[in-house]
């Protein structure tokens, strides 16, 4: 018996599923942005004008289009008490 946890995913858990430092863009996308399925189709040039490094943009792009795809989803981590 295989048990999947599945994660209500926003904004915070995407981008520290992504890692590389890019988590820390968290409150700046959530204000701009505001949520996550929004997140899934911003462009490049969006995220620039933010103030997102190149870097950042493009694990962001990443990620967010593989999860379209369903190939990726954030992992469930526990909640620490």
């Amino acid at each position: 018996m295989m048990l999947i946890l599945i994660v209500k995913v926003g904004i915070p858990e995407f981008l520290n599923g992504v890692g590389h430092g890019v988590e820390t863009h968290v409150a700046k996308l959530e204000s701009e942005i505001g949520d996550f399925q929004k997140l899934l189709v911003t462009r490049t040039l969006k995220l620039k004008k933010i103030g997102i490094p190149c870097k950042h943009r493009k694990l962001i792009l990443k990620y967010a289009h593989k999860y379209r795809l369903g190939l990726w989803r954030p992992r469930a981590e526990p909640v620490k008490v």
